[in-house]
């Protein structure tokens, strides 16, 4: 087997993990993270996601049509939005998650314990090799750090 052979195989591999999850991640991201935080600002999530204004707006309404999320002006300050999780949103991301959690678990179903671990230790040092070879901005999407100054990991 050839370098490119194997670069073809593992970029269709790639192609079905980006796609499996369908066109939905911005707005699990948010329901997530406002699972997570309670409620923040519309400012805050926009931040910590790295979305632009007019891309936001559009994803809450959507949440918020489906029930998802509930959208209040702040008491102190009438510009801040606060959005805020509903219980069905809370449900939504128990779902998804036990939903999630199914597909991996089909996704590695054909490898054993012991191939998982030799593939995760493979998959280690080829990402290891790239770092050190390759311009670092092609790993991963930029991201802000959240509030706290941690880097988030949504």
């Amino acid at each position: 087997m050839n370098n490119r052979e194997l670069l073809e195989l593992f970029e269709k591999c790639g192609h079905f993990l980006y796609h499996r999850r369908g066109g939905k991640r911005g707005q699990n991201r948010i329901v997530k993270l406002l699972v997570s935080n309670v409620s923040m600002s519309q400012r805050e999530i926009q931040d910590i996601l790295d979305i632009k204004s007019g891309s936001l707006s559009e994803l809450v309404s959507k949440l918020e049509t489906k029930g998802y999320i509930k959208k209040e002006r702040d008491e102190n300050d009438r510009r801040k939005i606060i959005l805020t999780v509903t219980r069905a949103g809370e449900e939504y991301l128990d779902t998804l998650e036990k939903e999630l959690t199914r597909q991996e678990d089909i996704l590695f179903c054909s490898l054993s314990e012991e191939e998982k671990e030799e593939f995760y230790k493979i998959l280690e040092k080829l990402l290891k090799s790239w770092h050190e070879n390759f311009d670092p901005s092609l790993f991963g999407h930029r991201r802000k750090k959240d509030l706290d100054g941690r880097k988030n990991n949504i």
